[in-house]
């Protein structure tokens, strides 16, 4: 049956907004206020006199609920509630703050209708990032080994740095980061590398075995010696020019007699190929080259 009722809206800062009258049939404070066009809130609150159980009509207060703007991260909402604090009004939404979230607002702030509470999400988290380094090369000289050519005798393998920063992000958005820790996780390989020094002839030349041995003994070029070698006799170890000189570089007497004394050949002959190539490859290496 149908009864009439008056409906007062009250808002919260105490003022009557609104006072609607009308017939309904409903029961219930909510759904006659509904029926009579007071949009009301499931968190506003009703008072009714005469209770509305007598069925006789009634008029009814009507408290809007305070509303709350929420910004929680990058989501907002309002929400309408008459808990008293800003904690409660966590509890009640059921709200929950990690350890390093940020509020506007302390817990006990007192609520007031139109409060906007900004929660800034933080999270800090570490992690890491991986560098190379590059490997060092460490070279060797193997007098087997043609000059010229080269092996790997260990591989270089690149190493690895593992940087380890602190990132703190704000509402998932990255603020900050401080390098907290650096490490080598995984040492480089040294790269051997072997450098041939055997000296290779690539020119005419007699003798190519002794030649090489004493270029080697006395570091001096292979084909030096055999390009001398070539020009002074053509290669023939018992050469005499007119003017005396002798062998395959063509020594004099005397200077023959000096400098392989010097070379640790003394009493030899000059005619010895042996001798005048390891002779020569120690004068060519002392500084006499300028006497051919």
């Amino acid at each position: 049956m149908s009864r009439p009722y008056i409906v007062d809206i009250v808002e919260t800062d105490g003022t009557v907004s609104k006072e609607l009258k009308g017939i309904s049939s409903q029961s219930g404070r909510f759904l006659i206020s509904q029926d009579l066009a007071a949009a009301p809130f499931p968190e506003d609150r009703f008072k009714a006199f005469p209770d509305i159980k007598m069925d006789i009509g009634s008029k009814i207060t009507l408290y809007r609920a305070p509303v709350i703007k929420i910004k929680d991260g990058k989501r907002s909402k309002e929400v309408r509630s008459w808990t008293k604090t800003v904690g409660e009004l966590f509890t009640e939404q059921k709200i929950e703050l990690g350890k390093d979230d940020r509020v506007n607002f302390a817990s006990d702030t007192d609520l007031e209708n139109g409060m906007e509470i900004a929660i800034t999400r933080v999270a800090i988290t570490n992690i890491d990032e991986k560098e190379p380094i590059d490997f060092a090369i460490t070279k060797k000289e193997d007098k087997t080994l043609d000059e010229g050519k080269t092996r790997i005798e260990v591989a270089g393998v690149a190493g690895v740095r593992t940087k380890t920063y602190q990132v703190r992000r704000e509402d998932g958005e990255e603020v900050s980061r401080k390098l907290i820790n650096s490490a080598i996780t995984t040492p480089p390989v040294t790269e051997i590398l072997i450098i041939g020094t055997k000296p290779v002839i690539t020119v005419r030349c007699n003798y190519n075995e002794t030649v090489i041995a004493a270029a080697l003994k006395y570091s001096v070029n292979a084909n030096t010696i055999c390009n001398l070698m070539m020009k002074e006799s053509n290669g023939h170890a018992t050469s005499v020019s007119g003017g005396g000189y002798k062998g395959l570089f063509q020594y004099e007497d005397g200077f023959w007699a000096d400098v392989s004394r010097k070379a640790g050949y003394g009493g030899a002959s000059v005619f010895d190929p042996t001798a005048q190539i390891f002779t020569t490859a120690w004068a060519w290496s002392h500084g006499l080259s300028g006497r051919w």
